[in-house]
């Protein structure tokens, strides 16, 4: 049984700086009200703040300082991402099919993509598969568990077979044919592509058919279709 809260319990929080406690100016004004209203105060290891006037405008700018910290990093680490994606480079995990890897240049070390000789003849055969249109995107997804495709996995995931919907992105995925996307734009990779721009803009047509019910695929071949 959880043991009942008695007055006055708590009587300091403390933290070691309070960009620490919260990011937002938002989430620190919450914070705040709820260790008062348990009858607690805040206190700072490394900065003069308390219940004063001054203590509070301290506290304040600190607060206000810290989520301009968060934001303007946050604000960086995209045009980081957006610049290495303009150079050819990924900005990302690597879809299923490549790796990510480190590599040394000029002495010093850097993450690129391989390919993955594991994953990416299934992801090749996925391809030259469905531009026949005699197969379904279930079908499809079934067959490639049979085959043995399963994800990377991570350390709270194991590796697994994939779902449908991930079978449709991956047969979306430009990256396949060197082309990087980064919040909406395309860019000439760096990296090895898989298949070729016309086997992918085939692939496309066919979904493209298939969204618009133009065209249901059938279990069995029709030679004559």
């Amino acid at each position: 049984l959880q043991r009942p809260r008695l007055a006055h319990d708590i009587d300091y929080v403390i933290v070691h700086k309070l960009d620490r406690l919260a990011r937002s100016r938002e989430d620190d004004v919450s914070i705040v009200m709820d260790i008062r209203t348990a009858g607690a105060q805040l206190v700072s290891a490394s900065e003069n703040i308390d219940e004063t006037p001054s203590g509070m405008l301290v506290h304040g700018i600190m607060a206000t300082i810290a989520e301009f910290y968060s934001r303007n990093l946050s604000v960086e680490a995209k045009k980081g991402m957006s610049q290495k994606a303009k150079v050819g480079g990924t900005p990302h995990l690597a879809p299923i099919g490549y790796r990510n890897a480190p590599a040394m240049v000029e002495g010093r070390e850097i993450r690129t993509v391989i390919i993955d000789p594991e994953r990416a003849p299934h992801v090749r055969w996925a391809f030259e598969t469905f531009v026949t249109g005699e197969w379904t995107l279930s079908q499809l997804t079934d067959a490639l568990e049979e085959r043995g495709l399963l994800s990377l996995g991570n350390r709270r995931y194991p590796p697994s077979p994939l779902h449908r919907s991930k079978v449709h992105r991956m047969l979306r995925n430009a990256y396949y044919v060197g082309i990087v996307t980064y919040n909406g734009a395309q860019y000439p990779g760096r990296h090895e592509p898989l298949i070729d721009l016309e086997l992918f803009e085939d692939v496309q047509a066919v979904l493209d058919q298939r969204s618009k019910g133009k065209e249901k695929p059938v279990k069995r071949t029709h030679y004559l279709k």
